[in-house]
């Protein structure tokens, strides 16, 4: 069979890709940052906090959440908390209302507007200099915000992601999935050796010099605020004693529409952002981390299509290698498949790993799509329904 240079060229390129950006990227980044940083000594002097908590329709949690701020463990007099309700049309204004305490401020406005405009609603009002971010189904262990403070004492720090760990619907923690406690991995590993590039908007924190004004039309708002920080050489960290738990989407396809947003999002901030990201005479680290990390793998679904397109014809040419190269892939696309027929929800066992890998990078052609297109609409959707 006559197979042309460009057919073995475009499968030898996808593939190198792939390895290096699921194996080869985490096994350098884990080498760079070996070495475990030395954190600051935590003051005895506690900053004002404002933490700010978007809600909507948020009925069957806003009560939860709000006595969850009730009992963190931090001076009342130095925390502020900041309710913005974007147009909600259930109960969570009545609800919201019927909690008053000094330092919380309970924000309602009846034309939806979408997180940025909560956000910019939230930053008019805040006093604190530290400000806390999180979603109103994210639960706080009484000592995180205490935990995630801490790190502030080093002014080399902008901004700190808090740990955020997943449950299962009958409540036990989910184990993270295999995929997030891999991203955590190589985000400890970042962090290690410069700084971590990305955050957790389900719980993060900045200095109030790094708030601004968000642009209207910003998908992923958390990252393109945490990225400021960046841009003036301090780093993100990460606090794994911070601890916050969510509930998992109970289903790939809630997690695949979310993963679509956060990638339309993410190539949207990137472009923004481009002397950031984009520009390794400036920040060399940065574009380094930031295209091993992120936009190899969010162009991960094109390179497997790519990678098994071309190695059909490959199967034919005599070589062991192309054709167990192809079964391997026909293996692991039908195991995904029988995962999407049968284990659909991803609190099931042993399909689920491969149609969840599947379908999220799938998702990453949607999200790559919609923001080539302009498709993605910034109006804010709960990160997990």
């Amino acid at each position: 069979m006559n197979i042309s240079i460009l057919t073995i060229y475009t499968f030898w390129i996808s593939l190198l890709i792939l390895v290096y950006t699921f194996v080869g990227y985490p096994i350098l980044i884990l080498f760079l940052g070996r070495r475990q940083k030395k954190r600051a000594a935590s003051s005895a002097e506690l900053p004002k906090i404002s933490l700010i908590i978007c809600a909507y329709n948020e009925e069957n949690i806003i009560g939860a959440k709000i006595e969850n701020t009730l009992v963190l463990d931090y001076p009342t007099d130095c925390l502020e908390t900041i309710i913005v309700s974007d147009g909600s049309t259930d109960r969570t204004n009545e609800i919201m209302a019927t909690f008053d305490r000094p330092g919380l401020k309970c924000i309602t406005y009846s034309e939806r507007g979408g997180k940025v405009k909560a956000l910019n609603t939230a930053f008019e009002q805040i006093t604190g200099d530290i400000i806390v971010f999180t979603d109103a189904n994210v639960m706080f262990e009484s000592d995180a915000i205490r935990k995630l403070v801490d790190n502030f004492v080093s002014n080399s720090i902008g901004c700190v992601v808090g740990n955020v760990m997943l449950r299962s619907p009958n409540g036990e923690i989910a184990g993270e999935l295999l995929y997030s406690r891999y991203e955590k991995v190589i985000h400890n590993a970042e962090e290690n050796w410069r700084t971590m590039i990305t955050v957790d908007g389900a719980m993060y924190t900045l200095r109030r010099e790094s708030i601004s004004p968000l642009p209207p039309d910003i998908i992923t708002d958390d990252w393109f605020l945490a990225s400021s920080v960046l841009l003036d050489n301090k780093q993100i960290v990460f606090e794994s004693e911070a601890i916050g738990y969510e509930d998992t989407a109970d289903s790939v396809a809630k997690e695949s529409a979310r993963k679509v947003r956060m990638i339309a999002g993410g190539f949207q901030t990137a472009f923004r952002r481009a002397n950031l990201f984009l520009n390794p005479f400036a920040y060399p680290a940065v574009c380094f981390m930031f295209v091993s990390h992120k936009l190899l793998r969010w162009c991960a679904g094109i390179l497997m299509a790519t990678l098994l397109v071309s190695n059909i014809p490959l199967f034919f040419v005599d070589s062991l290698l192309f054709k167990f190269t192809l079964i391997l892939q026909l293996a692991f696309y039908f195991l995904a498949l029988l995962g999407g027929l049968f284990c659909s929800r991803l609190i099931y066992f042993i399909f689920r790993y491969p149609f969840y890998f599947v379908s999220i990078n799938m998702a990453s052609i949607q999200g790559l799509f919609r923001y080539l297109t302009n498709r993605q609409k910034p109006i804010w959707e709960k990160s997990r329904e």
